[in-house]
């Protein structure tokens, strides 16, 4: 059998012009124009966004940890070779901050490689926080007993604090850093 081109009777025959112009009577199809104004709009809130994240970054943290990185950068030699200094001594120390009251105790108490404590030191405490220097303290350690030295320091937070121990007796010099979680 052989298909038939001529449609049968009854049925309408639609061209390609019909299809196109849809049923008569119909209106045209309503197009969304809001559609390209929402990516516009989508498109300023990242803008704005990382506007305002840009401000923030340039006018909150400098990037500087340090006044002096320059000349700490140029002493970087200096200060590996007075490391290696104060590992030569053997020396070790345990610190604890301790609460009492109103103000905290720092407490260190400094021994030798044999563990027989270390008298006659001056101790100077350096107390940095490690997010940021705003809160760093110096103090000066008294000793309380042969090898233990203590001062008294209010913390303005609590968390994790690095204590960095610059010991000095005769010709000695120690320094020893460690960190600490206050609760």
């Amino acid at each position: 059998m052989k298909p038939s081109s001529t449609p049968r009777s009854g049925t309408a025959v639609m061209t390609m012009t019909d299809l196109a112009s849809g049923p008569s009577g119909a209106q045209p199809q309503r197009r969304s124009l809001w559609i390209p104004w929402l990516f516009v709009g989508l498109m300023l809130l990242v803008v704005v966004v990382n506007g305002v994240m840009i401000y923030f970054a340039e006018h909150t943290f400098s990037g500087l940890d340090t006044q002096k990185y320059y000349e700490e950068g140029v002493d970087y030699n200096t200060s590996l070779k007075d490391a290696a200094a104060s590992a030569a001594l053997g020396w070790t120390a345990k610190a604890a901050i301790e609460p009492n009251g109103a103000a905290d105790t720092v407490r260190v108490a400094i021994t030798d490689r044999s563990g027989a404590p270390v008298s006659g030191l001056h101790l100077a405490l350096h107390l940095v926080r490690p997010v940021s220097t705003a809160l760093d303290q110096f103090l000066d350690l008294r000793p309380t007993a042969p090898g233990v030295y203590a001062a008294e320091v209010k913390l303005p937070a609590r968390g994790a604090w690095e204590l960095r121990l610059e010991a000095t007796g005769g010709r000695a010099t120690w320094q020893s850093t460690q960190r600490l979680f206050v609760k």
